[in-house]
């Protein structure tokens, strides 16, 4: 036997065994319209690959609660609830869009957890299977149920996006009940978008901050405050790719700055 390959091979093997090599899940929970919250993830996604990690962009959002977008970001044929109910092999599933991306549907992987027909090992155990290296598992998502969330992986981090007006504080709040029994003895971290002054993102904080230690005894840390401007939304019509006004839902949408990746990012890779 080749001793240099035996040497590699068991370091890959103990690699492997004390989790050296496992993705870590990056959970985005948002409290922004669909729309925008798979915008935030896909600005995300690009951000983290720049600086070299390989991302796997996971898009849980069924068609029908897109209210801009017609179709998926990347076209793909099958759905990480396919991979779970043991239909489909991991691979058929995530689609590489270029160097250090890929991408991965995952709308029916909730309903598969519901029916009790998803299956372990979690996502991060079978990329390793595949033999796909993937740095961090990406899931943008208005609804982080803790049960779905462990799928993905064991080393979970979570960040909230929100905006400080008074209906995403209390989407917020929710959502730190729906995950606080899974996050570790370490603070929340919330990232306040949207705000044309500081000092009211701020405030906005304090109260969210407050809340949650009455409610729920859950601290919460600051991650930033980005302004961000509200737009106009329109739809593009399939037949003449003429733009309108959406005759449902949102009719704004928040305009992210670059600044508001650079933000995200250099916090995941701290």
């Amino acid at each position: 036997m080749n001793t240099s390959t035996a040497s590699t091979d068991q370091a890959e093997g103990l690699r492997t065994i004390f989790g050296a090599e496992l993705s870590t899940v990056i959970c985005i929970a948002s409290t922004l319209d669909v729309d925008s919250t798979i915008v935030l993830g896909h600005g995300l996604a690009h951000a983290l690959k720049k600086e070299g990690n390989k991302v796997l962009l996971v898009d849980e959002f069924s068609l029908s609660e897109r209210k801009t977008m017609a179709k998926l970001l990347y076209p793909v044929r099958y759905d990480l609830g396919q991979v779970f109910n043991n239909s489909i092999e991991l691979k058929k599933c995530i689609k590489q869009i270029e160097e250090n991306l890929w991408y991965a549907a995952g709308s029916k992987l909730k309903s598969s957890i519901e029916s009790r027909n998803a299956y372990y090992p979690k996502l991060d155990r079978r990329l390793i299977d595949s033999s796909i290296n993937i740095d961090y598992i990406l899931l943008p998502t208005n609804s982080p149920l803790a049960k779905s969330i462990s799928y993905y992986g064991d080393n979970i981090k979570r960040i909230i996006v929100t905006s400080p007006d008074e209906k995403s504080l209390k989407n917020a709040l929710n959502i730190i009940r729906s995950i606080s029994i899974f996050q570790a003895d370490e603070p929340l971290q919330i990232l306040m978008v949207g705000s044309e002054k500081e000092d009211e993102a701020t405030e906005s904080f304090e109260r969210l901050k407050e809340a949650s230690q009455k409610a729920i005894g859950e601290d919460l840390s600051l991650l930033g405050w980005i302004e961000a401007v509200n737009a106009q939304r329109v739809v593009i019509d399939p037949d003449d790719f003429s733009l309108n006004p959406p005759t449902s839902g949102p009719t704004q949408e928040l305009v992210l700055p670059k600044s508001f990746f650079k933000l995200l990012s250099a916090n995941i890779l701290i």
